[in-house]
């Protein structure tokens, strides 16, 4: 019940408060609670290299393929909102500029959707089949 009343009250935060500060105040830590998860999944799917380089290698050619692109962009992205977005909250909290959190919360925005053009770019590769086991390049 009270896991209930926390997800109750956190949407009624964000109803209540419809602003770029909020957005971005829950989209890192849906993005920190993402990385966490990745980081033990990568250290499940690293860990297969203990037992011998063929099981390593089969396990890397299933995540040679399209859908696993797709969650790459995903994971570089949740990386880069979560990295530029803590650079902000650090900048705000301790170098005085609380007053400016707004403008570099943008300048942050921009500067994620600039990297995550290159990521894609990059990217593209992997959505060939001919490259599903060169790693898109």
């Amino acid at each position: 019940m009270a896991f209930g009343k926390k997800l109750k009250g956190m949407a009624e935060d964000v109803t209540l408060n419809k602003n770029v500060g909020t957005f971005s105040y829950w989209v890192h830590r849906i993005s920190g609670v993402g990385l966490s998860i990745y980081l033990i999944m990568h250290t499940i799917v690293l860990s297969s290299a203990i037992s011998s380089p063929e099981t390593f290698n089969e396990r890397m050619g299933q995540v040679q393929n399209p859908f696993f692109a797709v969650l790459e962009i995903l994971l570089i992205a949740g990386v880069v909102f979560h990295m530029l977005n803590g650079l902000r909250i650090t900048m705000t909290d301790f170098f005085d500029c609380s007053l400016s959190h707004k403008k570099l919360l943008w300048v942050a925005i921009v500067l994620f959707l600039l990297f995550m053009a290159v990521t894609i770019f990059y990217q593209i590769p992997k959505f060939n089949p001919e490259n599903y086991m060169m790693g898109g390049m």
